[in-house]
């Protein structure tokens, strides 16, 4: 969690106890609070920490989840009230994808997580501004070119009325693309004033696509712990529109295309877009922004870490065959391929002077339980869903070694497996480097059963999930 959640987290908790709670209990909780707010890297991210809080004050002070529902139902009651005439606003304007949007954006007002409460003049205010809202033109247009052109879209939502806007926006994309399936996402559980499964019913998006539960009951949306059902729906999705600010700090860095809609409500949110409180975002998925949040103050000066692109297949196949000896490097037209078809699961590290890259590491996912060597030579075997990356090469140029960048890579690349909902890493290594990669956080099990170059390997496995 980052040290900007951290603070506002104790400024609201730490002192917040029931009056005339016990000595002990206070002292408890003040330094259970500490303990599970100090947790670092990128999981788990300020919202799981929030459920851990509210979980220790249930505990404790017997505090259960404040009753949402009627709040739920006014907000959703409300919403469908204007929609008419919302939707007539949008369909007059010059660019009515443009226009949903901004109106998608000043939804994300109604967030009794993020606020102490929500004023309907201020919302109201805030819907009647919608159209001047700046919305970033590059973001937008590659929203309108692949929802336009997509298979399926999946929608993951977050606040009870907001999603009355999130039909609007629906609509405007089923007019570009009629054809196009659409999965809708909702809490699994209470969350606050988040949608669930009878909201989604209740203003009806329900008839605009299959609806589902994510399978918990957190702010935003762990790919580690939602259900598998969800994970797939996000990972196999050609677009995902994501909703609000806990889905964007739950998500982002993960790599799948995703379309980001929420309002800057917090400072932390306000500070790393670097605009004014109710400010509208719309940002698409980069995982570089993850890499340099959470990468190495020193290496980010000297390399870039970000994600393989297609023109760069010929680079990478050149330094495996530095990297590996022939009998170990993987096929040249399987490296092609992956390199093409899941840019995703390739980390690599630039040289910022030169342009060129120093290094890179990849990988597969899989729910085997064992490495196998038919990883090297099928892709197909690869599952964007499961909870398993078996690393496949860790490649770093000699001119480049003996700088941590090898360590760097598997560090990154372990919190990117975190944010895609990875639970494990599984690598294999000759005798020779076992005790390197035990160092890493890896522990060895035993030789494994790959043969891949005919020579033994040990299987080396490393937890993501604590």
């Amino acid at each position: 969690m980052n040290s900007a959640c951290k603070e506002c987290m104790l400024n609201k908790h730490l002192n917040n106890y029931p009056e005339g709670a016990p000595e002990e209990l206070i002292r408890e909780y003040q330094e259970t609070l500490v303990r599970i707010t100090d947790q670092t890297g990128a999981v788990p991210t300020g919202p799981e920490v929030f459920y851990e809080v509210k979980a220790l004050r249930k505990r404790l002070f017997g505090e259960g989840e404040m009753d949402y529902e009627q709040i739920k139902r006014h907000f959703n009651a409300l919403m469908l009230e204007i929609e008419p005439e919302l939707e007539k606003r949008v369909e007059a304007s010059a660019d009515p994808l443009k226009s949903a949007v901004q109106y998608a954006m000043m939804g994300n007002f109604i967030d009794f997580a993020a606020l102490d409460k929500v004023e309907e003049s201020k919302l109201m205010e805030l819907i009647d501004r919608a159209p001047d809202i700046t919305v970033d033109a590059e973001a937008l247009e590659q929203l309108r070119e692949q929802a336009g052109t997509a298979r399926t879209l999946v929608l993951i939502t977050d606040n009870c009325g907001e999603i009355v806007m999130d039909k609007i926006l629906l609509r405007q994309i089923l007019r570009m693309n009629p054809d196009l399936s659409i999965t809708v996402i909702v809490r699994g559980g209470p969350v606050a004033n988040d949608a669930t499964l009878e909201d989604a019913e209740q203003v009806g998006l329900t008839k605009l696509g299959h609806c589902i539960g994510n399978g918990t009951a957190t702010d935003g949306t762990v790919l580690r712990t939602v259900s598998r059902e969800a994970r797939e729906a996000i990972a196999h999705a050609g677009v995902v529109i994501a909703k609000g600010q806990a889905n964007y700090e739950t998500l982002y860095g993960c790599g799948y295309n995703i379309f980001f809609i929420f309002m800057c409500k917090c400072m932390l949110f306000m500070d790393r877009f670097k605009v004014p409180q109710f400010t509208g975002i719309l940002a698409h998925e980069d995982p570089a922004i993850l890499f340099g949040v959470y990468g190495d103050e020193e290496l980010l000066k000297r390399y870039e870490f970000r994600q393989v692109r297609a023109d760069e297949a010929e680079k990478i196949n050149a330094i495996e065959r530095i990297c590996f000896p022939p009998n170990e490097a993987c096929p040249e037209e399987e490296m092609y391929r992956r390199v093409k078809m899941m840019p995703g699961q390739f980390l690599v590290a630039v040289d910022r002077k030169t342009g060129e890259i120093a290094g890179f590491l990849d990988g597969i996912s899989s729910d085997e339980d064992r490495f196998k060597d038919e990883f090297f030579t099928d892709m197909t075997l690869h599952d964007p869903a499961a909870q398993t990356d078996f690393l496949m090469g860790l490649d770093v140029l000699p001119a480049y070694r003996g700088q941590g960048l090898a360590k760097e890579l598997i560090r990154l690349y372990a919190i990117w497996g975190q944010v895609k909902g990875r639970h494990r890493m599984v690598l294999t290594a000759h005798d020779e480097k076992v005790p390197m990669y035990e160092k890493m956080g890896f522990r060895d099990l035993g030789i494994s059963d790959s043969v891949w170059g005919g020579d033994p390997w040990h299987e080396m496995e490393m937890r993501l999930d604590g």
